[in-house]
């Protein structure tokens, strides 16, 4: 293929994974802020509420391995299709409930289909970059983050303008939407796993693929205690709630920002794992400063080190997993992947309750441990990996 060939491929075959990433994640910025409102229109207690919110979580812990693996006998883009139609049948059924168990029942099957999107998404992006069609996997992922702001955006004004009874069959439609461009999304690079086809049995993940997952769970489970009392915090220290808004913007830009810059890092192996250490690293820094009164201003510069502890962690954690994972298995790995950010976030997040009602902003620094298990489980990842070039060089 000639070099201008090459490049519109190049550019087509992004602008396709581009619209799959951007279309999965609009759902998810309707679900996070207003989901909890439509529960509370339906007339649920506090109490139900925070029930249905759980399952979600409970849900990635115990399914999204399974799920997610399915993509390694299955053709993963038309398994996202699937996952993703499935979810806008659920959430349309949905609707019209307002009893607390059929909607954490059907709550909870949605949230099962749902719980391989984001992770097949990353494998099939993934892919394309270790085989070199796909130049740069950040440039794509970040389309996932821009709808997400610009839903959080768009959720607000419909709400405030045609109520909260909208919620579900936006959320519906966002799938459908997903579903269709998952439809168009390039399959893998040599489709399914030639071990796969041939029934043979599945290889291992060992000691080093293990550690990675460790370390990149911990760097995740230390925003617990931000995503849920960081706009508490902030309301303590009198910053008025468009301020609190631009913060959490800002962690959003910034993370984006690292896609755009960095997202090379997807194709570099384990190099990946550097990246996590640092995360690591920078997120003990981050919530260590954060316990203390800061004013405004430093307070923003904290946030802009969002990028880093998320955006660095999430960039390195796909491509240490990704290498560290048997060929024919590397859906499996991303759902694994998934799970345990998923469990570890869920005990941090509980935990956080109880530490944020005793001691306030000192709940912040109870991430500092974990960010720091994160750091020495990223170094003995690396140790055991030492020599192993996982397409991205030795480390």
């Amino acid at each position: 293929m000639s070099p201008p060939l090459r490049s519109g491929f190049s550019r087509l075959l992004a602008a396709r994974l581009s619209l799959m990433h951007a279309l999965n994640f609009l759902g998810v910025g309707f679900y996070l802020p207003f989901f909890p409102v439509w529960l509370a229109s339906k007339g649920l207690s506090d109490i139900d509420i925070g029930y249905v919110l759980a399952i979600p979580i409970l849900v990635r812990v115990f399914v999204a391995s399974s799920v997610t693996g399915l993509g390694d006998r299955l053709q993963p883009n038309l398994l996202l299709a699937l996952l993703n139609a499935l979810a806008a049948t659920l959430y349309f059924a949905l609707a019209p409930q307002d009893q607390l168990v059929p909607i954490a029942m059907l709550t909870a099957l949605s949230a099962i289909a749902l719980s391989g999107v984001v992770p097949l998404a990353d494998v099939l992006t993934t892919e394309q970059v270790k085989a070199g069609a796909l130049r740069d996997y950040g440039r794509v992922r970040l389309w996932g983050s821009v709808t997400f702001v610009l839903s959080n955006l768009a959720g607000g004004y419909l709400i405030a303008q045609h109520g909260a009874w909208l919620i579900p069959f936006v959320l519906a439609g966002s799938s459908s939407l997903a579903a269709l461009a998952a439809l168009q999304a390039p399959s893998p690079p040599g489709g399914i796993a030639s071990a796969v086809r041939q029934g043979a049995p599945p290889a291992s993940f060992k000691l080093p693929f293990w550690l990675a997952v460790g370390a990149a769970a911990c760097v995740n489970a230390t925003h617990a205690a931000l995503y849920a009392f960081g706009s508490l915090h902030w309301r303590s220290l009198g910053f008025s709630g468009e301020a609190i808004g631009w913060l959490w913007a800002v962690g959003v830009l910034a993370e984006i920002a690292v896609f755009l810059i960095a997202g090379g890092i997807a194709a570099r192996g384990l190099v990946g794992l550097r990246w996590i250490a640092i995360a690591a690293l920078v997120a003990a820094l981050r919530f260590g400063a954060m316990s203390a009164d800061l004013n405004l201003s430093l307070t923003f510069l904290l946030q802009l080190l969002h990028g880093i502890t998320f955006g660095c962690a999430h960039l390195g954690s796909l491509a240490a997993v990704s290498a560290l994972a048997p060929d024919a298995r590397r859906a499996a790995a991303q759902g694994r992947l998934v799970a345990a950010g998923a469990l570890a976030m869920g005990v941090m997040t509980v935990l956080s309750g109880y530490l944020y009602r005793l001691f306030g902003p000192g709940v912040f620094l109870a991430m500092v441990p974990v960010a720091l298990l994160g750091l020495v489980l990223a170094a003995l990842a690396i140790l055991r990996a030492r020599g192993n070039t996982g397409l991205g060089g030795r480390i």
